[in-house]
């Protein structure tokens, strides 16, 4: 009975001692079959164009097929939605842009928040800059805001619709400035843009690209430092404004991936980061290739669900959206 008694103690050992190796081989062997990378959004956008130009990247570092798979609708959050459920071995990762994360749980019920994923990366960024309207009285920030807080109210400014980053970053600095705009939001930059060139609203939001493209007037970018294709044009913080407001986005996977594939993964996209073809596709989309590492992009899509998601509850929850 005793020796009995050993030998089921031995198999339970052995097979417990397996079940532990198991991840740890899985690990040591990955990547060994194709990747799917889920892009929320449809093909042919920003995003798209992003998310698979970083898969080539990753394809040529890891030395397997990495698949973009589009995923649209909600805003982004189907998509995210679906690599919040899927496995985690690795095999499953996702563009997210930082919206998708930060701000749609605030807006709707979602099926995941900051915490459903493991954060590989940051890969793309993008500062927003104040634009006004051609043939605009304004010339610098100063003028804006002192008028608009002699004028509560008058002056307006779209965006490509409510809820969008550059719609929150506007709310911000509303708040960080002390003046009250009118907001009149559009079915996307398209129609917001011409409105701009139109003369139709006074203010907008745009990305670097978007004002050197369209030889926009720029009072204020807000970044944390200038740049070099803005010459000129101060950022917020040199202004006095304590802000910055940016598009970004990165890969993230469903929470739990073991520590080497989620290390392999990260580190791969680092190296893409690197490549000179993601740098020149993200900057045909207006973005620039900036890594953030796990910690960090976390940090980021963290502080701007918080940010953002009083800014959400305020603007879009409890009436005080001033939109037309």
């Amino acid at each position: 009975m005793n020796k009995t008694k050993r030998i089921f103690r031995t198999a339970l050992m052995g097979a417990a001692m397996a079940g532990l190796m198991a991840p740890l081989a899985h690990a040591a062997d990955y990547p060994s079959r194709p990747i799917t990378e889920i892009v929320p959004y449809p093909a042919g956008g920003s995003t798209d164009l992003a998310g698979r130009a970083m898969a080539r990247a990753l394809n040529a570092d890891l030395g397997v097929n990495v698949v973009a798979d589009n995923r649209q609708g909600g805003g982004g959050s189907v998509g995210i939605a679906a690599v919040a459920r899927g496995r985690a071995d690795g095999y499953t990762i996702g563009v997210a842009p930082v919206g998708t994360i930060a701000n749609q749980p605030h807006m709707h019920r979602t099926p995941y928040n900051v915490e459903s994923f493991d954060y590989l990366c940051q890969f793309y960024y993008a500062p927003e800059v104040l634009v006004v309207k051609p043939g605009s009285p304004f010339k610098t920030l100063k003028e804006v805001v002192t008028y608009a807080k002699a004028h509560p109210g008058e002056l307006t400014f779209g965006t490509p619709g409510p809820g969008t980053l550059p719609h929150l970053g506007m709310e911000q600095f509303q708040e960080v400035t002390g003046i009250k705009l009118t907001h009149v939001p559009f079915a996307g930059d398209g129609p917001g843009l011409t409105a701009l060139m139109g003369g139709h609203i006074d203010l907008y939001m745009a990305l670097p690209n978007t004002v050197t493209d369209r030889k926009l007037n720029a009072v204020a970018l807000f970044n944390e430092q200038p740049m070099d294709s803005l010459p000129g044009v101060k950022t917020m913080i040199e202004q006095g404004y304590d802000m910055v407001s940016f598009v970004s986005g990165g890969l993230v996977a469903p929470k739990g991936l073991p520590e080497a594939v989620k290390t392999r993964l990260s580190e791969s996209c680092k190296t893409a980061t690197q490549s000179d073809e993601l740098k020149s596709v993200l900057g045909k989309v207006g973005f620039e290739a900036r890594y953030l590492n796990p910690e960090e992009f976390k940090a980021s899509v963290a502080e701007l669900s918080e940010t953002n998601g009083r800014l959400i509850n305020r603007v879009l929850k409890n009436g005080g959206d001033n939109a037309k």
